[in-house]
């Protein structure tokens, strides 16, 4: 950002790119089609949206509770079926273990961390919504005007702060969809090529797990972008210029919008996942 003021923005390319970790199906999964093998794209920013990061956020976040709902579905599949399989044969065999442990590390810390970041999107609009009001009823920018100046520079700040905290879950998922996703391929090349149920169900939950660490990625890219962006703004900030400070508050209000409809998704997210008994 130069100093005649152009707008502060991200500097990346766009919410996501496709990932090797969604390759082609493979042969043993009959029934799966084909375009279940990309993860879900998240759109690059319009014009109408004032803020690349809310736009990017709010269709990330509900891609990331959709994508991590179908995995959901398909890990109590494969319990369902393993249970099967090891009420038929008492003695069960390595696999049928490996795999019930896979599935339950993951029922038992990636849905909460997703639930988890839903609602950080969802403090972080309420948070720029509470620095919109303050500014629209602060009014302009004088010269001179250093209580307001100093006003600004502790919003941005804030701002700032709370997406790099955002930033760190966001790369913690995404860690753990890594960790997960590396049991899960070390497991398929383990069972040889053997079909049935299980192995079958394990690997259309791997292809989900795969899809929702594209998304996860996705999400930590556009933390990324907000952070960054807000970081450029706050150290334009601190060099005083009062023709800078006045664009930046009328630039943060003007991006209310778009975290306006970002928190209604978000909210709105939150209240399924409750709905469905998922606190």
């Amino acid at each position: 950002m130069g100093r005649e003021h152009t707008v502060p923005g991200p500097r990346g390319p766009g919410a996501v790119s496709d990932s090797e970790d969604a390759a082609a199906p493979s042969a043993r999964m009959p029934g799966v089609r084909a375009e279940d093998a990309a993860p879900p794209s998240i759109p690059s920013p319009t014009t109408a949206d004032t803020s690349y990061a809310a736009g990017a956020l709010g269709t990330g976040v509900e891609v990331l509770f959709t994508t991590s709902e179908r995995a959901l579905q398909w890990a109590w599949r494969v319990l369902q079926l393993a249970r099967g399989v090891v009420e038929a044969t008492p003695r069960g065999d390595a696999f049928i273990r490996e795999a019930r442990a896979c599935v339950v590390d993951f029922l038992d810390h990636i849905p909460p961390h997703v639930r988890r970041g839903v609602e950080e999107v969802l403090v972080f609009c309420n948070l720029w919504q509470a620095v919109s009001v303050r500014l629209r009823r602060r009014g302009g920018f004088p010269a001179g005007d250093d209580a307001a100046w100093r006003q600004l520079c502790e919003d941005v700040e804030l701002l700032q702060r709370a997406a790099q905290a955002r930033l760190g879950t966001a790369a913690a998922l995404e860690q753990g969809l890594l960790k997960d996703l590396g049991h899960l391929r070390a497991l398929a090349l383990s069972c040889g090529d053997s079909a049935n149920e299980v192995t079958v169900g394990m690997e259309v939950f791997t292809r989900c797990i795969a899809e929702l660490m594209a998304v996860a990625s996705a999400m930590r890219r556009a933390w990324e972008a907000a952070a960054g962006e807000l970081a450029e703004s706050a150290a334009w900030l601190r060099a005083g210029d009062p023709a800078f400070s006045a664009w930046l508050a009328e630039h943060l209000v003007a991006a209310e919008p778009a975290w306006e409809r970002t928190q209604k998704v978000a909210r709105w997210l939150r209240d399924v996942g409750a709905f469905a008994g998922q606190p």
